[in-house]
């Protein structure tokens, strides 16, 4: 086990104000407003906690996909990395996003969801092409870019790209799911 600890009551100037603004503005377990545990141990290196911070609060509020695509993206790309801790977080976001209980049970399996809309399992196929490092089907990408232009489509490999980072941090320091979140699939566990 490689924990790191919690940087919080070391923080201090700009760091503090950094650590303080994204908490502010992001929701946490129970819909509370704080960091969640994987960014207050990337606190352990401010500077990058502040640019990872800042590119993932452009892709989950300030994206041109829409809320139910992204947050499918996220879980799907989290079924890929076998990771139950953005799984947790995220649950919760697709409900409200209007992400229905049978959607998030195919996707846990591992499928892509029959009732979805196209250019949402155009979105999961992109997702696919990613965890797989392929090249992305140019009928899927043109799927994507009718819907969303190209900044969506670069907006999806982007958002696997940061989930990747999450997951490893995640991973390489058994950063456990906080209390009062969904429990992940078995498959996730």
């Amino acid at each position: 086990m490689a924990p790191l600890p919690d940087p919080t009551d070391q923080l201090a100037g700009e760091d503090k104000a950094v650590f303080d603004r994204m908490a502010s503005v992001r929701p946490r377990g129970g819909g509370r407003a704080g960091l969640v545990e994987v960014y207050v141990r990337m606190f352990n290196n401010p500077v990058l906690a502040r640019s990872v911070g800042a590119l993932g609060e452009q892709l989950r509020f300030h994206g041109t996909l829409p809320d139910d695509v992204r947050e499918l993206a996220i879980l799907r790309f989290a079924t890929h990395q076998g990771s139950g801790y953005e799984w947790s977080h995220h649950q919760r976001p697709a409900e409200l996003a209007g992400v229905s209980a049978e959607a998030l049970a195919e996707l846990a399996a591992g499928r892509i969801p029959a009732a979805l809309p196209d250019t949402s399992k155009a979105a999961l196929a992109v997702v696919d092409a990613v965890a797989a490092r392929t090249s992305i089907p140019s009928e899927v990408q043109d799927r994507i870019v009718a819907a969303y232009g190209h900044a969506g489509v670069v907006e999806l490999v982007i958002l696997c790209g940061l989930y990747a980072t999450m997951s490893y941090m995640v991973f390489a320091f058994d950063i456990p799911i906080e209390d009062g979140l969904p429990t992940p699939p078995d498959s996730l566990r």
